[in-house]
């Protein structure tokens, strides 16, 4: 089988990053190649800059045409390519099949146990360079600890699809959107750095990597969500701070956050049509990442945590009062009265939390979502509250969650391919069959693989977008004419109808456009010394076209030979799709795997007492990736369908399994015999109907079959009958020429309706020792065996032409025979088998028939609340208005246990940080401003100037809320004082 590496003639963006790679490897591999075989002497000012970039360095030197530099661009640009072809090979081509998320929730909750467990272990000072120890609120290392428990939560829900922690992990979002909006407030509002210069390296920093994935691997950009998500409201944020920047250090800021808050009601909480008008461009068809339409996706992702930005950005703008209420407090000799105030604050916003508990937190999904954005919140405050009461909270730091944190961005753009896949669908296999091991082994490498992306994409930004407007336009510029260029290539080769070249296209463009530009560019480099060569000139270009020729047939023959993503199955599986056994099992994932290997099947459905299994397939076969459907596929395959099914008890009792998969919940659906021997009115779950019309006779088919040839009515037809018949003593000559006229009719159906799914099942097996006396005469195996023949040489020849699948359910139950009831009806389990085997033949089913989006899917507007939105405005307003972070509650202390008053504070505070502020710009010498910030007692805490405890000289940035005012810019830093907070 040839698996080809690259559909150009449906994969624009793969080929377009295939070749641009292949070039910067050829371009790399020739400069490599060439340093090992001659000799040459570099300047002083080229070794000096060699030997700095080797060092140990926060961020990367800016990019200029040096060897030394452009070796080092080159390093990174190829690594960075590397762990793009990792993810599509991963993705497309991985060693092992990819394999479906099984919940267990004893290992989901013992892996958080573990990393708890284990993170205590680490506890430790938020100690700094000078020794001091960093008790700010919400300092850096709080928050990088936050994100890492957050992200570890978020990553295990995904990769153990823990549907019961939903919205527990819908509330880690809020809180990721919330710091997003608090650090950019806190940076502009600290900084004053409105540059483009900024907001240039803030976009690079949030979609470089992004950009990259979706051009490999043929995504959207709504997929990886997160990162519009936060490129969104970071440019909201940037957008209030520039706009009216001279009024900020007032109470202009104040009015600004007001109308922000207004503007946020009316696009989000209210029906009006603004939401639309200002996303007009956005598609409403079905694509990667958005099955209902971009519009309806976007307006879904935003709308889940719309106030949580704003929210963000008003306990920043209030955090120099919360800084100082908490010093007043702390800095009380009365102990006691220190922990009354505390309490004072601490008891309302924990009544609040468990009000939420018991309330909104325990709505269903689809419910809970409404609501989120407007009670999101409250855990949120809550956390911050009590994880700040005390200097020693504050103080300290579990450093193994502070470093999972800190590559929150690459770990979730990563998990998507690295660690799970398909789309983080399934789960990326090492080791197949133990998947407790292959967790380990997978994770690992998943982890590696971030932090170096994370490395990789700050070192590139060094290079690219230095501070300097200048450079950085120029890089922006230069940037989007190789882009270009590779672009109008890629589109050429494509439209030149290539594709049968595959992965050699790439590479033979790839090696003749990096030979040409090396070339090019060591004439233009700055080496001013004689080059010796060792070897002929020509050996590092030969060397690299033999190398890379190499790498493109080891790739395709390792194509040929690896396993496939999980797409659609083809029609070509049809023949295998009832091909497996029977084995015994108990639910666990263990026993599972185990099961698989001792029976050599693929897959299991169910998994307690007997269940059924596909074989385990090689060779040509591996596209044929059968998988139990469980209710979110079931759902998804049959949105905006109608199910008939048509035929017999056999039929019935399948229709009632299909109702309980796609989640209904009506009590009648487990009772699988009734209603009796008559039709089932149409029901619908959810947007897909299901119908039982009662045809146990073939008579009774061609009946119904001759009433919907001429009108389409269903998407799917499941048909079958025989017992009947048999039971009456049908004449076997006219039996087998209704079944020829059934499969003439199921031929007009087809030809009428090419987007009918149809499928037939012949009778199943029947236990003689097991049947009533009365029907041992008329019912035998031996006797229903002969109906059920005529249906295997009438209506079998038919697969594929005509029906999509022939399910022979005599020999499949055959092993299941002692199990049986009443000598012919099987327990519920089998049915579900039988379900399943039909339910993978829709994938080829529906493949004639291109899927739209749900007619009944939610417009923007939907998920409006004006009630629960004007609330949130209103506690919005009274935060800005009383200077409280908490919204009002910080008052409560005042009245009832004499504790400072925000009114009190701001005025002292604000005056002293605003007059600061307002020399920023024209004070160029940042540290004298710090040493005249910082004049008062030894414990720096009593006076007024040093009341601002995000203020206070501590030598590190936090995020993006600065601790001393000529902290660097995370643009400076390499990223370690980067104040965006990623999901």
């Amino acid at each position: 089988m040839t698996i080809p590496s690259i559909d150009l003639d449906a994969k624009f963006g793969p080929t377009l990053s295939g070749i641009m790679f292949t070039t910067i490897f050829t371009v790399t591999l020739q400069s490599s190649i060439r340093s090992f075989t001659c000799s040459e002497s570099l300047p002083s000012s080229q070794i000096q800059s060699s030997s700095q970039s080797s060092s140990k360095q926060k961020r990367a030197e800016r990019l200029n045409l040096t060897r030394s530099s452009t070796t080092q661009f080159l390093r990174l640009l190829s690594l960075f390519g590397v762990l793009i072809t990792l993810c599509y090979l991963l993705e497309n081509h991985p060693p092992f099949p990819h394999v479906s998320k099984l919940y267990d929730r004893d290992w989901f909750c013992s892996l958080l146990l573990f990393l708890g467990i284990a993170s205590v272990l680490t506890y430790k000072e938020n100690k700094e360079k000078g020794g001091n120890v960093n008790s700010e609120i919400l300092n850096r290392n709080q928050t990088e600890e936050w994100k890492g428990w957050m992200q570890a939560i978020f990553l295990l829900y995904h990769y153990y699809a823990a549907a019961e922690t939903y919205n527990c992990v819908r509330v880690l979002i809020t809180c990721y959107i919330w710091l997003t909006g608090f650090g950019n407030f806190s940076f502009f509002y600290k900084k004053a750095d409105y540059g483009l210069v900024r907001l240039i390296q803030m976009l690079f920093r949030l979609n470089f990597m992004c950009l990259f994935l979706c051009l490999a691997l043929g995504n959207t950009y709504i997929l990886y969500y997160i990162c519009p998500l936060h490129t969104f409201f970071f440019l909201m944020v940037y957008a209030v701070m520039w706009i009216g920047k001279s009024v900020n250090y007032g109470n202009g800021i104040r009015y600004k956050m007001i109308l922000l808050g207004v503007g946020i009601y009316f696009v989000w909480d209210t029906t009006l049509p603004f939401f639309e008008t200002a996303h007009f461009w956005l598609g409403v068809e079905p694509v990667i990442g958005a099955t209902n339409g971009t519009m309806w996706e976007w307006y879904f992702r935003t709308s889940l945590d719309h106030w949580s930005t704003f929210l963000g950005m008003l306990f920043a703008l209030n955090y120099p009062v919360l800084s100082r209420w908490f010093l007043e407090v702390e800095n009380m000799k009365d102990l006691k009265m220190q922990v009354a105030i505390k309490t004072c604050l601490g008891a309302p916003i924990a009544l609040i939390f468990i009000w939420w508990v018991s309330g909104p937190y325990q709505q269903e999904k689809v419910e809970y979502n409404a609501s989120n954005a407007y009670f999101g919140c409250i855990p949120l405050l809550t956390y911050v509250y009590f994880r700040n009461v005390s200097k020693t909270l504050r103080g300290h730091t579990l450093s193994l969650l502070h470093d999972i944190g800190k590559t929150t961005l690459e770990t979730y753009l990563l998990q998507h391919h690295l660690w799970l896949s398909s789309n983080a669908k399934s789960l990326l296999v090492f080791v197949p069959n133990y998947p407790k091991i292959n967790f380990c082994v997978v994770t690992c490498f998943y982890f590696g693989m971030s932090r170096k992306a994370y490395k990789l994409t700050m070192e590139l930004r060094g290079m690219l977008l230095p501070d300097d407007l200048s450079f950085c336009l120029k890089s922006v510029a230069a940037t989007a004419g190789v882009l270009g260029a590779f672009g109008v290539l890629s589109a050429i080769v494509t439209e030149g109808g290539t594709s049968s070249a595959g992965i050699w296209t790439v590479v033979y463009l790839g090696l003749f456009l990096g030979i040409a530009i090396d070339g090019f560019t060591e004439k233009r480099l700055q080496v001013k010394e004689p080059q010796y060569y060792i070897l002929p000139a020509i050996f590092p270009p030969a060397a690299t076209v033999v190398f890379g020729l190499l790498a493109a047939a080891t790739f395709e023959v390792y194509a040929d030979h690896s396993a496939s993503p999980i797409e659609p199955l083809p029609s070509t599986c049809q023949p295998l799709v009832d091909k497996g056994s029977w084995a015994d099992i108990h639910c666990g994932e263990g026993e599972a795997s185990s099961v698989r290997r001792e029976n050599s099947l693929s897959a299991l459905i169910g998994c307690q007492g007997k269940t059924w299994g596909w074989d385990k397939l090689e060779g040509g076969k591996l596209e044929c990736r059968f998988e139990e459907r469980n209710t979110k596929n079931a759902k998804y395959s049959l949105k905006e369908r109608h199910v008939a099914f048509v035929g017999d008890s056999h039929m019935r009792i399948q229709y009632y399994s299909l109702r309980n998969l796609i989640g209904d919940v009506d009590p009648t659906t487990n009772n699988a015999y009734a209603p009796y021997h008559e039709d089932i009115p149409t029901v619908q779950i959810g947007s897909t109907k299901v119908s039982y019309f009662w045809k146990p006779f073939v008579k009774d088919q061609i009946d119904f079959l001759v009433s919907v040839k001429d009108a389409y009515k269903f998407d799917v037809i499941i048909a079958g009958a025989g017992q009947w018949d048999c039971k009456e003593k049908t004449d076997l000559d006219n039996y087998s020429k209704s079944v020829e006229q059934i499969g003439r009719l199921l031929g007009e159906v087809r030809r009428r309706s090419p987007d009918t799914g149809l499928m037939w099942m012949t009778p199943p097996y029947v236990n003689d020792a097991r049947l009533p006396d009365h029907k041992k005469d008329t019912m035998a195996e031996s006797m229903v065996s002969k109906y059920r023949d005529v249906q295997i040489l009438k209506l079998k020849p038919l697969e594929l032409d005509v029906l999509d699948l022939f399910l022979e359910a005599g020999s499949l139950t055959l092993d299941r025979a002692t199990d049986i009831v009443d000598g012919v009806h099987f327990p519920s389990d089998v049915y579900r088998v039988l379900l399943q085997i039909e339910m993978q033949a829709l994938d080829w089913a529906f493949r004639r028939k291109v899927g739209k989006a749900s007619s009944n899917c939610n417009a923007p507007g939907s998920m409006a609340d004006p009630i629960l939105g004007l609330y949130v405005l209103a506690f919005g307003v009274a935060g800005v208005a009383l200077f409280d972070s908490f919204m009002g509650l910080s008052y409560l202390p005042k009245f009832l246990c004499g504790g400072p008053s925000p009114a009190a504070i701001q005025r002292g505070v604000f005056d002293k940080l605003h007059g600061s502020l307002s020399h920023l710009k024209r004070r160029k010498n940042f540290e004298e401003m710090v040493q005249g910030f910082a004049v008062g007692d030894e414990e720096g805490r009593d006076e007024e100037g040093l009341a601002l405890i995000s203020l206070e000289g501590k030598e590190r940035e936090r995020d993006g809320f600065p601790s001393q005012i000529n902290a660097r810019s995370p643009s400076r830093n390499g990223g370690e004082g980067e104040h965006a907070n990623y999901k």
